[in-house]
């Protein structure tokens, strides 16, 4: 087994996930933020531009994500069989309901939004494709919670303020197949979250809705129903059945 292999290949994601985060930084600045040394640091990079992975510029250097990395993203899209099923569904419901939609998953004790579509009204709510949030935090980070492992919701609940309370909200989510929230992140945003499962019948990402509280308190019964119909069609075909009795 090749230790010293995997290490730089874990380094190099690392250094990826950085960039796409925060583009334009020099070597320094990722030294420091990566925590590996900076002739690591730029013996990586050096590797990642060979391969049109990572992009310098100017004097001081500065990188930011190569071509590359669009060319993995395009076959990454038409391979992933979420991606595939959920946007022509996410397309339709944006049209009926237009507020703003997103699918996040779950990465390890963060969630990550994958896929948005954005309300065309004046007044909306807006969150971007890679963005991040402690699991635990919104509806969509509920509801990943409450479908994890045992083991790791008894984690959380054990750290949380009121374990009782978590508990039974994570039982309920369960329960209803439902996370919802009354301006938790945001002050006046209402948002609504359901899982979409796959063929082992496994949750594996959320559905949510996020809007103004004046647009969507009265209309809440029905983005509920909408989004629950979509996430079932999502996960049919997926090769999850029976939906509603998960």
């Amino acid at each position: 087994m090749n230790e010293p292999g995997v290490a730089s290949l874990d380094g190099a994601l690392q250094l990826l996930n950085l960039l796409a985060d925060r583009p334009g930084i020099g070597l320094s600045e990722i030294a420091r933020r990566s925590g590996i040394t900076k002739s690591r640091v730029y013996r990586l990079l050096s590797t990642l531009e060979a391969r049109f992975y990572v992009q310098k510029s100017g004097d001081p250097a500065t990188y930011r994500l190569g071509h590359q990395i669009l060319v993995l993203g395009v076959s990454a899209r038409s391979q992933n069989l979420l991606l595939c099923a959920a946007e022509p569904l996410l397309d339709q419901l944006s049209e009926r309901l237009n507020e703003n939609l997103q699918i996040r998953l779950r990465e390890g004790e963060e969630v990550v939004q994958i896929i948005s579509r954005t309300s065309k009204q004046t007044l909306q709510v807006r969150s971007a494709v890679g963005n991040r949030r402690r699991l635990g935090e919104g509806p969509s980070g509920k509801l990943l919670l409450a479908y994890a492992t045992q083991a790791l919701q008894d984690q959380y609940v054990e750290q949380a303020k009121d374990p009782a309370q978590l508990s039974a909200q994570l039982r309920e989510i369960r329960q209803q197949q439902l996370a919802r929230s009354r301006g938790e992140l945001t002050p006046g945003v209402w948002a609504f979250a359901v899982p979409i499962f796959d063929s082992r019948r496994e949750c594996i990402a959320a559905l949510s809705l996020s809007a103004p509280m004046q647009r969507a308190e009265p209309s809440a019964d029905e983005v509920i129903e909408q989004l629950s119909q979509a996430a079932a069609q999502i996960s049919a075909q997926l090769g999850c059945s029976s939906y509603s009795t998960l």
